[in-house]
């Protein structure tokens, strides 16, 4: 959130309600030199990273386990009112699942030919159809039906707090809460823009970018290797109807997106796994390999990290540090295309496109059919149209566009850390290519991301 969004009266009182309330006694927070809370704080941060100490201590207390999701779990259970009033306008909504997703709000519309939207809380939405002549027999089929519930309720009560808790722990998506849970980030655990104001002030969620996230992003902008096309298909097919697409091994540590690598998933399960890298993943990211050899479940650039990881990650009690190397690896890695992007004039953006995208793009030529698991089992010529062609230049566009971004973000948890040896060799790779030697620049780059993988193994080991 910039400094230039407008704070709200009722959201300043509300800060100033939750640091003096004795639910968050001993919170770490600072003042800024008007006197106001500084209520965000990154992770990465001294701050967030006593937050994060402050908040196990208040599971532990609680009897929460430190789990994915433990910091949601804390936050909402310590909070004295469950409403927040949103940065922007200061409208209070509630933090349960209790409003409607877009398509659960046209699902009833179409029913009950009403006009309810995603800002109606299902007691509202069940309150006005049962004043409007709605029978609670008829109302009740109708949710234990949408919510797959076998058991027959007689109090709607009852059914609408198992209706919220069912999607508060991530087994449907078809109601969400008034603010989303982002802690340490922000102090009482919750976004300070409420769902009324999101989609507004928050760029990513903007409608046209919502769109786009099928399309999973994150691939182009980490230059993901894999079928890109396949895994966009699959992950927008029916079999993930109601769940998430997750990614067995993260893209943004430098797994591939591919059908073969997605796994059905809740929301809110997928929301809390993150970017970790879990034992159970790298055991099914193995077994991937083994069953469609010569499969390789990593991008090129990160392969001997990985196969350092598959000899050793039984030794690693703790496999943060192992997610770490492959962090820091990609980091790394878009440093160099960056570098290579805007050397040269126009011939460096020219290489990146001809080895590293161009390639992938006989992969948009097909349509295809897949299996629970993601294999392909039907593979047919596809019509390109204009659409076909738009998805292919955003592919180029946002893999382009998305070194400047990285290279601009100041306030990145990682930074790259190349060697002078190392610079002096990407120094090399730039001249070959403004020479028009881009096959001997190849074998140099290759060489060069060979040496950086094995001397941030080297570091580890």
């Amino acid at each position: 959130m910039a400094n230039t969004k407008t704070w709200s009266d009722e959201f300043k009182e509300y800060m100033e309600f939750i640091v003096n309330h004795p639910n968050y006694k001993g919170i770490p927070y600072a003042r800024k030199e008007t006197g106001e809370v500084a209520w965000i704080a990154a992770k990465k941060s001294e701050v967030g990273g006593q937050r994060v100490n402050w908040a196990l201590n208040r599971a532990s207390q609680l009897g929460i386990k430190n789990e994915p999701g433990v910091f949601a779990k804390v936050m909402l259970q310590i909070h004295p009112t469950k409403t927040k009033p949103c940065q922007i306008c200061g409208r209070k909504m509630s933090l349960y699942y209790i409003y409607l997703n877009s398509n659960f709000a046209k699902k009833i519309n179409s029913t009950f030919g009403t006009e309810f939207t995603t800002l109606d809380s299902i007691y509202d939405v069940c309150q006005s159809l049962l004043r409007n002549d709605i029978t609670q027999e008829d109302l009740m089929k109708f949710l234990t039906s949408e919510f797959a519930i076998e058991e027959q309720y007689t109090d709607m009560y009852e059914l609408q707090k198992d209706i919220e808790f069912i999607c508060r722990s991530g087994s449907s998506n078809r109601l969400g809460p008034g603010a989303m849970s982002n802690y340490p980030d922000r102090l009482d655990g919750f976004h300070t823009y409420n769902r009324c104001c999101r989609k507004t002030e928050d760029t990513g969620r903007h409608s046209e970018n919502m769109k786009t996230y099928g399309k999973d992003r994150r691939a182009y902008e980490y230059w993901s290797d894999g079928n890109i096309h396949a895994a966009n298909k699959f992950m927008t097919s029916s079999f993930f109807k109601g769940y998430s697409a997750d990614h067995i091994g993260p893209i943004s540590l430098g797994f591939k997106h591919d059908s073969l690598l997605l796994r059905k998933m809740t929301g809110g399960e997928n929301s809390a796994k993150r970017d970790r890298l879990r034992k159970q993943d790298i055991e099914e990211l193995i077994l991937v390999e083994e069953n469609n050899a010569p499969f390789l479940a990593i991008s090129w650039f990160s392969e001997n990290i990985w196969n350092f990881i598959k000899e050793n990650y039984e030794k690693y009690p703790n496999l943060t540090k192992l997610r770490d190397l492959l962090k820091q690896n990609i980091a790394n890695y878009l440093e160099i295309l960056w570098v290579i992007k805007t050397s040269c004039s126009s011939k460096g953006a020219a290489f990146l496109f001809k080895y590293f995208i161009e390639p992938k793009l006989k992969n948009f030529e097909f349509n295809y059919s897949f299996n629970d698991l993601g294999v392909i089992t039907e593979k047919t010529k596809r019509r390109i149209t204009d659409s076909t062609r738009k998805e292919i230049d955003r592919y180029v566009r946002v893999s382009m566009e998305s070194l400047d971004d990285y290279k601009g973000k100041d306030n990145r948890n990682l930074k790259p850390d190349i060697t002078l040896k190392e610079k002096e060799s990407l120094t090399n790779v730039v001249k070959l290519i403004c020479e028009n030697q881009d096959k001997r620049a190849i074998v140099e780059l290759t060489s060069l991301i060979a040496d950086i993988e094995n001397r941030l193994i080297n570091q580890e080991s």
